[in-house]
């Protein structure tokens, strides 16, 4: 009998004290095993390196770094945070406004508040009005954060692409240098959100392609509704980010190029309502959180208007519209609005200025003495190393497609050519898709809206370079590197608005409509 104790002590650990501590191994041991396999469905562990860890190391500083030094100069309203901060205000005190964009990109900015204590008494009547006590600082911190996770996100999506660590930086270092992306996560603005879930989204696809080649079932789940989650999130801060959804549901759907097969109908419907799901919950918060009469009253029917508390139409007993019926009607008036903007704009530039970086866009200037000769400004352009590196790129990538095209049935299925050819072909698809709103539709657009066609312009430029022959590829990298942080700290002035003399800013206007 006192064998048999001994026995099950041994096996089973007494019930006090080593019984106790077998157990909390035991859930420790699930919870580290769960955590791996999380992990391990973002980061495959055969692909990453040493390497890969530093570069991603360093990317974060550097993109802190860039994104949050004087990140609270100007002390002022600049540019579009004269309409966002005005969003923000009106989350706070709970009345109902009418933007062109969805909600999403607002009530971030708004959580983002409401946790580092944003005090809403800021009125943005102004332009250039200065904000005192107001923590602006906490909503531009919240641009910032999604700029910074931006970089090396953008070395993942890279890696992915079974691009090389060194490829890979060269992809984050566009990102992390390129004025665009950089000024828009510095201020109380939502592109740099509309930039992180777009390239989330395009990452989450990526891995949702590789799970399904790999015929793993639940990693392909999990990837689905992940991706529609992104895609959902990205549409939800701009309509103009369709065109990611756009490219993932179009090579999901047909079998494209990093697929061996089409995904299964019942897989694209689960990704699809995934992103729907999300869509429809942003509005309803948006609802939710506006129960008092405000600057939007007018853009929705008097059977909605009723139930806004101060609204001349106002009535007590009045129910709610339904849910679908208040978003239905309201997306009508944003797609109506926005089909609406036809009036001109002084800063305003066409689709082909782009990528050629033909004209800027002044978001913010004052002059810095009582003689007028020092003045400080911030001015969008994109960095001119990272967008002429990208039109040549796009060009090579051209003649290769020619060459591919006439000599495609002597290549090899495994060559890096054909590799090139066919991941190229989705990221040159991606950035047209892009574009296409603006070339279709006759309204005033501005450099911003580039934004996540660049993101691919970047991406295929990455990529072309990694095919580069290894024995020259360090040094062309090298150069690369050389010229992109040359252009930022040349034109770092126009980002953080540094004085300098009127004389010092005229050298920096190299093209005729930078001005």
């Amino acid at each position: 009998m006192e064998s048999t104790k001994k026995a099950a002590t041994v096996r089973y650990g007494s019930p006090k004290g080593n019984g106790s501590v077998g157990r909390s191994h035991v859930h420790k041991s699930k919870r580290n095993h769960l955590k791996n396999k999380l992990v391990s469905l973002f980061f495959e562990q055969s692909q990453i390196c040493k390497a890969d860890y530093w570069n991603l190391l360093l990317l974060f500083l550097l993109a802190f770094t860039t994104r949050f030094w004087r990140l609270f100069y100007p002390a002022a309203v600049v540019f579009d945070e004269f309409h966002f901060g005005k969003f923000v205000t009106w989350y706070f005190k709970h009345q109902y406004y009418f933007d062109i964009h969805p909600p999403l990109g607002k009530l971030i900015l708004y959580l983002g508040g409401l946790l580092g204590g944003y005090n809403p008494g800021f009125l943005y009547d102004a332009i250039g009005a200065e904000y005192g006590d107001t923590k602006f600082q906490v909503l531009r911190s919240v641009s910032a954060i999604f700029g910074v996770l931006s970089v090396p996100l953008m070395y993942l999506t890279c890696r992915e692409l079974k691009i090389s660590p060194m490829g890979s930086f060269v992809g984050a270092s566009m990102v992390l240098f390129d004025f665009l992306s950089l000024i828009e996560s510095r201020l109380i603005l939502v592109d740099s959100q509309l930039l992180f879930f777009c390239m989330i989204s395009f990452y989450s696809a990526l891995k949702l392609w590789k799970c399904k080649k790999e015929h793993r079932k639940k990693s392909v789940l999990f990837f689905l509704v992940l991706t529609g989650f992104f895609c959902g999130c990205s549409i939800s801060v701009k309509w103009t980010a369709l065109a990611t959804p756009g490219i993932i549901a179009i090579v999901s759907f047909f079998g494209l190029h990093f697929l061996d097969e089409p995904l299964e109908l019942w897989e694209c419907l689960v990704a699809g309502l995934s992103g729907i799901i999300v869509y429809l919950s942003v509005f309803y918060i948006h609802f939710q959180l506006l129960p008092y009469s405000g600057t939007g009253d007018a853009f929705m029917k008097p059977e909605f208007q009723k139930t806004l508390i101060g609204n001349p139409f106002y009535h007590p007993a009045a129910t709610r519209q339904p849910f679908l019926k208040s978003f239905l009607q309201l997306n009508q008036e944003m797609f109506r609005a926005n089909k609406g903007i036809k009036d001109r704009h002084p800063w305003e530039s066409k689709w082909y200025e782009w990528p050629l970086n033909l004209r800027g866009l002044l978001y913010f200037v004052q002059d810095d003495d009582e003689d007028e000769t020092r003045m400080s400004q911030i001015y969008l352009i994109g960095n001119p190393a990272v967008m002429y590196l990208c039109l040549l790129c796009a060009l090579i990538f051209f003649l290769c497609t020619i060459f591919f095209g006439r000599y495609r049935y002597k290549i090899s299925s495994k060559s890096d050519l054909r590799s090139l050819m066919e991941k190229g072909s989705i990221l040159c698809a991606a950035y047209a898709l892009n574009l296409l709103p603006y070339i279709a539709v006759e309204r005033s657009a501005f450099l911003y809206h580039y934004i996540p066609g660049l993101f691919y312009a970047e991406l295929l430029t990455a990529l072309v370079i990694d095919r580069f022959p290894k024995s020259y590829k360090l040094a062309l990298v090298i150069l690369i590197l050389t010229l992109e942080v040359a252009a930022f700290i040349y034109w770092a002035p126009w980002v953080y608005a540094i004085s300098l003399s009127k004389v010092a800013h005229d050298k920096r206007r190299w093209l005729p409509r930078w001005n």
